[in-house]
């Protein structure tokens, strides 16, 4: 997973439990789903929230929070 933090200029990796624990923790974030529309289609875990992206059209949405993490999740 890629994950941005408020003010980084450069994406990081974070791990699987490390976001699992920050969401049970309450802290507030952005989760983008960028699965292929078929391993989306054919998963039954989704993120509830996230929101779908196409990932060969990745893009900055203005609307996204900047005041919080952003995590990008594929497969």
């Amino acid at each position: 997973m890629l994950a941005s933090e408020p003010g980084a200029s450069l994406p990081s990796r974070i791990s699987v439990e490390k976001v699992v624990a920050r969401m049970k923790a309450g802290e507030p974030m952005t989760v983008l789903d960028a699965r292929s529309p078929k391993d989306w289609t054919e998963s039954p875990l989704k993120v509830r929230g996230d929101i779908r992206i196409d990932r060969d059209r990745l893009h900055s949405d203005p609307s996204w929070p900047k005041d919080r993490l952003t995590v990008v999740y594929c497969t």
